[in-house]
């Protein structure tokens, strides 16, 4: 178990703050190592308390996109310092639930929770017949058409399917196999929710078995339904237009156009930028950090490099071509309008992560050009052109400069600083000449700045990782 959500745990039970983990309960141990969500039920009378639990343990508050957004339920994430893994918190207050997208039925079932809580490893969880109830209705009710017909389609061929997710299953057979029915039965009456506790053993008999067929799901699915018709929060052809609007969108071949978001932060989003000299790491951490980020939180990565692009072919071909042809007043021309294009894509680079901190998104970029190197004779990631001052190129080379002065800032940037010996044993793909420049012009940048932070890249991969897990957090 992460260090935070013991310590998290421990305190809530110490303070009496009544609170479950009301479901997949199967996984819990995944769910406390920041491999899986964890689902929180809190009695409502205690809600200012575990808020203020929240704000003690340094969870943030993080804001769910449209099709995830339901009544009397938040999102937080927390930072566990000693791995730098994340914890996701899903925080009920009601037992908000229903089909997928929607989520249209409200069972007010909290008073039964918490009447009937069991403790397991230091977590507060139902007994497990009251989560078997509930599986058999949540199971059902998100289940779609399509998994339906995939479940018709593949009994057709003898193959045994069902159109549960293979972990529902799991999950169903390790609640029935530590379920007592003759308890289940009397909870299910308790609840005072309208339904036959022999539709649920039926279920049970044939999940078991294997002989469970599309037509005895579809069968459950309407009764649940209609017998839960009174519990919808909404009603009218509305509901499932909204339900169909949803799925449509998450199809494979519209998200494939649109792309699907994840969870933004409640205020500005945030930009982190890497920079350092070859072999120092920049890139594997920026593709590992994006990929932390990106658990939970919309993520995009950005690359201030020279672009990888058919148009820096086309350049290069045409300079080398007027070397051939000894055109040197056109190679240089071709040269000055290469470093533009090259300073307008970053141009657009800079744009994106702006977009993308007024969306509360992150944005993560691979280097960036900072003004202290710009004084090199090759400034790694700036401008080129400065030193240019005769005849058409220096047209350019002012519009150069002011295309970078209008760059936007990152929150943190991160500078990798790494003595040459340790470059050169990583990496050797340039000459030491080369190489001795750019690690010269990455040591000597100093943290004056408060959004510069200067990290020793020479320490293992982990700490190195680790330490900027910290400090990213620090700044969310």
């Amino acid at each position: 178990m992460l260090d935070i959500c013991h310590n998290h745990f421990d305190y809530l039970n110490k303070q009496n703050i009544r609170y479950c983990h009301w479901k997949s309960n199967e996984h819990l141990d995944a769910a406390v190592n920041g491999k899986t969500d964890l689902d929180v039920l809190v009695h409502i009378d205690d809600k200012t308390s575990f808020e203020a639990s929240l704000i003690k343990f340094g969870y943030k508050e993080i804001q769910s996109p449209p099709n995830k957004q339901f009544p009397s339920l938040s999102d937080y994430i927390g930072f566990d310092e000693k791995t730098g893994s994340f914890t996701h918190l899903h925080v009920h207050y009601n037992l908000i639930m229903g089909q997928k997208y929607i989520k249209n039925h409200w069972l007010p079932l909290e008073k039964l929770f918490f009447d009937n809580l069991i403790l397991k490893d230091g977590i507060y969880i139902p007994r497990p017949e009251i989560e078997l109830i509930l599986l058999f209705i949540r199971a059902h009710v998100k289940t779609d058409m399509v998994s339906l017909l995939k479940h018709f389609i593949k009994n057709t061929h003898t193959k045994m399917y069902t159109a549960f997710p293979s972990a529902i299953e799991q999950e169903f057979k390790h609640l029935i196999e530590n379920s007592d029915l003759d308890t289940a039965n009397n909870l299910l009456i308790e609840s005072g929710l309208p339904l036959e506790f022999s539709r649920l053993t039926e279920f049970f008999d044939r999940l078991t078995s294997n002989s469970l067929k599309f037509n005895h799901i579809l069968s459950s699915q309407i009764y649940i339904l209609k017998a839960l018709k009174q519990y919808r929060r909404a009603t009218g052809i509305s509901v499932y237009f909204n339900y169909a609007l949803f799925y449509l969108n998450a199809l494979p071949f519209v998200s494939r156009f649109k792309k699907q978001k994840k969870k933004t932060l409640t205020g500005d989003g945030k930009i982190f930028s890497i920079v350092g000299a070859d072999g120092s790491g920049k890139s594997t951490l920026s593709k590992e950090i994006a990929k932390w980020l990106s658990w939970k939180l919309t993520t995009n990565k950005y690359y201030y490099g020279i672009p990888k692009t058919k148009t820096n072919k086309a350049f290069s071909l045409a300079t080398r071509a007027c070397s051939k042809l000894n055109l040197p007043y056109a190679k240089k021309l071709i040269e000055a309008l290469f470093w533009l294009y090259v300073a307008r894509v970053r141009s657009n680079v800079s744009n994106s992560t702006l977009k993308d901190q007024v969306k509360g998104q992150i944005a993560l970029t691979d280097r960036f050009p900072l003004k202290a190197f710009q004084s090199m004779n090759t400034p790694m990631d700036g401008p080129r052109l400065q030193k240019i001052h005769k005849g058409v190129p220096k047209y350019f080379s002012q519009k150069e400069n002011i295309i970078y002065r209008t760059f936007n800032q990152p929150d943190k940037i991160f500078i990798l600083q790494v003595e040459i010996e340790e470059l050169r044993r990583r990496k050797t793909d340039l000459t030491l000449e080369e190489h001795i420049k750019k690690a010269d012009a990455v040591n000597a940048i100093k943290g004056n700045e408060k959004n510069i932070i200067l990290i020793n890249a020479n320490k293992p991969y982990d700490e190195v990782l680790l330490e900027i897990k910290r400090e990213i957090w620090s700044a969310l």
